[in-house]
């Protein structure tokens, strides 16, 4: 299974427009440099001569023209560097003229040696991830409206502090690995009891990081492994949803432990996990779940590649209960 013909068609399309951006880019720097600098538009103008030299040349098949290919060759080495030295003495980058590429693996073609370029890929897995997360609630949440109020800030709790400066170190936390996202990253594993805002951080964390460029697929784990199964066993469909889960740049699994216990759904967790880190990619998992309930449901293989993640545990009482009780 690869993917659905429309996210292809969606990602040439936004392959044509970075085309058209690049090009208007090179347009715009000629345009600039010609108008403003002599020296430079005449090297330009006998690079452009010695070009058209060499096709009439080619053309001709009469007699040896090997030497006189060697003379326009050396010509056009000579402009070149002296075109570049030109750029660099009116403080512009020696590659200013060259055409603007935004991947130097295919040059914005979509495609090397016949295969999909990496570059295309990333833009159909971005455009399905999209649309796996369309009923997703990524735009409710951010950290501005997560209000630690809510968290108690005089009783001391079992790991030594209240349960509000505990949750301002979260905050904190969360904020600063969706500030510094980068590839490849750490992983996360979110612990704490229902209702203490792991699904608020969780959904802040993915608005971020998709606000950055990256793809990123937010969803819970019943309802990815529900999925996964279905097409496992025969439901049919264009899109393999394990291949995105694995490939996302940044993975955020909600709501780990819901799920019915099944071997299916472990083996499917497993190989999210380890392909995951395998790639550096990096995932970021709440759960209910104690670190040793994870073992006992999970396995050893599991909860040793969970076990690796930096491991945030949310504290307090249940907010939802508590904004109820405020709105009554």
């Amino acid at each position: 299974m690869g993917f659905e013909n429309r996210f292809y068609s969606q990602a040439e399309n936004e392959l044509n427009e970075i085309v058209i951006k690049n090009r208007r880019i090179h347009e715009n720097r000629e345009k600039e440099i010609y108008e403003k600098y002599s020296d430079i538009s005449s090297i330009n103008n006998a690079l452009i001569s010695t070009s058209g030299k060499l096709l009439t040349l080619i053309a001709d098949k009469n007699g040896d023209i090997s030497a006189r290919l060697r003379e326009l060759e050396s010509e056009n080495i000579s402009l070149q560097a002296e075109l570049k030295s030109s750029l660099k003495k009116h403080g512009f980058p020696e590659d200013y003229l060259e055409p603007v590429y935004s991947c130097h693996i295919c040059n914005d073609k979509g495609t090397v040696n016949g295969k999909r370029c990496e570059c295309f890929m990333n833009m159909v897995r971005k455009a399905a991830a999209a649309d796996l997360n369309r009923t997703s609630p990524l735009s409710l949440c951010t950290f501005d409206d997560f209000d630690l109020s809510y968290y108690d800030d005089t009783e001391v709790t079992k790991i030594g502090t209240t349960a509000r400066k505990i949750m301002e170190k979260n905050l904190s936390f969360c904020k600063n690995y969706a500030e510094n996202f980068h590839l490849p990253y750490n992983s996360v594993l979110i612990r704490g009891r229902t209702g203490l805002g792991k699904t608020h951080l969780s959904l802040s964390i993915a608005s971020e990081v998709l606000a950055k460029g990256y793809s990123v697929i937010y969803g819970s784990a019943p309802d990815f492994f529900r999925r996964v199964e279905k097409e496992h066993f025969g439901a049919h469909t264009d899109t393999d949803t394990l291949e995105m889960l694995i490939k996302t740049d940044l993975l955020v699994l909600d709501d780990l432990g819901a799920e019915f216990e099944s071997k299916f759904y472990c083996s499917v967790l497993y190989n999210i996990i380890n392909d995951r880190l395998n790639a550096s990619l990096p995932t970021v998992i709440s759960t209910n779940l104690e670190l040793s309930e994870i073992e006992t449901r999970y396995g050893e293989r599991i909860y040793s590649r969970i076990a690796t993640m930096d491991k945030p545990i949310f504290v307090g009482s249940d907010v939802r209960a508590l904004k109820k009780r405020r709105q009554q």
